[in-house]
């Protein structure tokens, strides 16, 4: 927090600063298309990378044709993962989706009891909560759809 100056004095303070680019023009939207289309870059991350706002990377990928919004695929993609929740199974380190240990487990376990063993969704949440497991939130507690969903994202691949 800044000191207030006392009543009177004719003192400024920085509180804080934007560094503004004034060569928007020098910038080449053919690399930033690339970036946003193939890495999955977010325009603001563009723009933190590039130095201008994030309205300038937003309107010069519209002139060249590049439709952006909506989130969708790009929001998911594993290598630059920018949803607040990663599916079960997943950790978020730097940006990027990796497994996690402790998760994997339940969905092994949910895709054997569903696929292998024939179970029904409620009858593999009550297998869980009698093993022990936990859901992510720490409850004893599992519910038909969320084993129902985990499965569905999981069968075939585990």
């Amino acid at each position: 927090m800044v000191d207030q100056p006392e009543y009177g004095a004719n003192t400024g303070y920085l509180v804080d600063s934007i560094n503004i680019t004034f060569n928007v023009k020098l910038l080449n939207f053919d690399d930033i298309k690339g970036l946003f289309l193939d890495k999955g870059l977010s325009a603001a991350q563009l723009a933190k990378k590039y130095g201008v706002s994030k309205t300038v990377i937003l309107e010069g990928l519209h002139k060249i044709g590049v439709k952006v919004g909506g989130g969708g695929e790009r929001m998911t993609n594993p290598q630059n993962y920018r949803c607040k929740n990663p599916p079960y199974g997943f950790l978020i380190k730097d940006g990027k989706l990796v497994p996690n240990k402790r998760e994997m487990k339940v969905c092994r376990l949910i895709v054997e009891l569903v696929e292998r063993r024939g179970f029904s969704s409620t009858a593999t949440a009550r297998e869980l909560e009698a093993k022990g497991f936990k859901t992510r939130g720490g409850s004893d507690n599992w519910d038909h759809s969320a084993v129902r969903r985990i499965f569905e994202r999981w069968q075939g691949k585990l």
